[in-house]
């Protein structure tokens, strides 16, 4: 099965989205869904979130499927095409996906802003990390950092996977912190990404 795009540009970003999931994660999986002309491109990078990619498409097109994500970014033509690989099965987030409604508005800053928290948060792991072989202490250095607010209770770990994947983008774009009784999520210039409150992250640093 093959996917039209609207643009060029569509083709470039989504090209861009899955390299970086795949230079994170070279087993990665995404969920592609559409129910009409704009594609869903779901993923789970190893930072304990849930991203989302939208991508336009050329024509309407009913799809729901988890495919890899190497093989969809081998299928990419230089065109607008986009060659669908076999579905495969997927890891545990493909069927916890965060809710479509209910969210609220909790915070408002930029791109630039949330950059800036990522930076101070890395350099502030490092820190604390230098030296440090107990995993169980790292894992508390982790959790201390990367589950910092960043905008309004969004935790600064889902800054850091926006940035990873370049869904911040490099410009200065509007970020917006929403959030449900069991969410809390990013939206971004490129996309939003996910966080499902309770969750801890892992240990990761870029």
């Amino acid at each position: 099965m093959r996917l039209s795009l609207a643009s060029s540009r569509e083709q470039q970003g989504l090209r861009q989205y899955l390299e970086r999931l795949v230079a994170l994660d070279n087993r990665a999986a995404v969920r592609l869904q559409s129910t009409g002309m704009a594609l869903g491109v779901w993923s789970g990078p190893p930072f304990d979130v849930v991203a989302l990619k939208p991508v336009a498409l050329g024509s309407v097109c009913e799809l729901d499927a988890t495919v890899s994500a190497q093989r969809l970014l081998e299928g990419l033509d230089a065109g607008i095409d986009v060659h669908l690989p076999p579905s495969v099965p997927g890891p545990m987030w493909v069927g916890l996906l965060p809710p479509r409604k209910g969210w609220e508005v909790r915070g408002r800053s930029d791109a630039a802003n949330v950059r800036a928290a990522v930076d101070s948060a890395k350099f502030f792991f490092r820190q604390r990390a230098e030296g440090v072989t107990d995993r169980k202490q790292l894992e508390e250095i982790a959790g201390d950092v990367w589950e910092r607010a960043c905008v309004a209770e969004v935790p600064v770990r889902a800054a850091h996977a926006a940035d990873a994947l370049g869904l911040l983008g490099p410009g200065d774009g509007a970020v917006i912190a929403y959030a449900t009784d069991s969410w809390t999520r990013l939206a971004v210039p490129g996309g939003s990404v996910a966080v499902r409150r309770g969750l801890l992250p892992e240990l990761f640093v870029f």
